[in-house]
């Protein structure tokens, strides 16, 4: 694959664009967490306080990736934010049955399906970054 320097500058571009989308969502998790846990009369929950690290994390691995030399394709960031939205949704929705006082048994395919698609977003730019690296 012959990658030509306003290719790459584009790819950079685009990485940063959906880096801050990311940080921008763990911003807004942290404020919804902290008005959400204002509003609950004093009853706590750990899911929805820490419900934006996952983008957090999401959006430090598409900075540190935008600085290296074989970047994430389109398959890789689609499953990364799909981990990222998967994971944040079922930390807020744990969170929101946590504080109501019961429990779900469906909360369980929220992690499950994280774990798939984590596992699959790295699977997919380990691939990325060996078609960068061969020679066609």
């Amino acid at each position: 694959m012959t990658l030509y320097t306003s290719d790459i500058d584009a790819r950079r571009k685009l990485i940063l664009k959906h880096a801050a989308a990311s940080l921008c969502g763990a911003l807004f998790l942290a404020l919804f967490g902290g008005i959400y846990e204002h509003f609950s009369f004093g009853v706590f929950s750990v899911y929805m306080v820490y419900a934006f690290v996952f983008p957090l994390i999401s959006g430090l691995l598409l900075l540190l990736a935008a600085k290296r030399k074989h970047q994430p394709g389109p398959r890789t960031l689609f499953l990364l934010h799909a981990f990222t939205a998967a994971c944040s949704v079922g930390c807020v929705a744990a969170g929101i049955i946590k504080i109501s006082g019961r429990e779900h048994p469906l909360l369980i395919v929220y992690p499950l399906l994280g774990i798939l698609l984590g596992i699959l977003a790295m699977i997919s730019y380990c691939r990325d970054t060996k078609a960068d690296a061969s020679p066609q």
